[in-house]
């Protein structure tokens, strides 16, 4: 999808930045909530190593953020509220269910409780993702990504 996104209305919860081609604000994506939640809900229940038993993740899936962002790049520079940052490369988000979770359990996620997105991974449906690689790139806190 190409041009230009609506304005945030709320508080901006992701910067997107970089080879995309749809935009809001000065060249880049400025997202909040509704905005996110508005290109899904995708939902998703799986463990991770970080829980206790399932959880089901309410958010927008990789793949339609690609799209809704008119993603031209290869790879995602993500970075969080604390200076962590992880590639991910574009391919993953399209050959997997990953999520961009906002909601846990269906409660908002918040800074304290990895929020305000935290990437999620499938791992219940694809177990041979519970490496140490893909658990680095769930990246929670998430508030910018740099697409190149």
């Amino acid at each position: 999808m190409a041009g230009t996104l609506p304005p945030p209305a709320g508080k901006v919860l992701l910067t997107v930045t970089g080879a995309i081609t749809a935009t809001n604000v000065g060249g880049a994506a400025r997202l909040d909530q509704a905005q996110l939640l508005a290109w899904g809900p995708g939902q998703l229940r799986t463990t991770t190593p970080w829980t206790d038993g399932a959880a089901t993740f309410e958010g927008v899936f990789g793949d339609r953020l690609l799209d809704e962002l008119g993603v031209v790049g290869t790879s995602l520079r993500c970075t969080a509220l604390n200076d962590y940052s992880v590639d991910i490369p574009v391919q993953e988000l399209r050959d997997f269910p990953v999520l961009f979770a906002l909601r846990q359990d269906g409660e908002a996620l918040k800074p304290r409780g990895r929020g305000p997105i935290w990437v999620v991974y499938p791992w219940s449906q694809h177990p041979d993702l519970d490496d140490r690689v893909h658990r680095q790139r769930a990246i929670w806190q998430l508030t910018a990504i740099a697409v190149a």
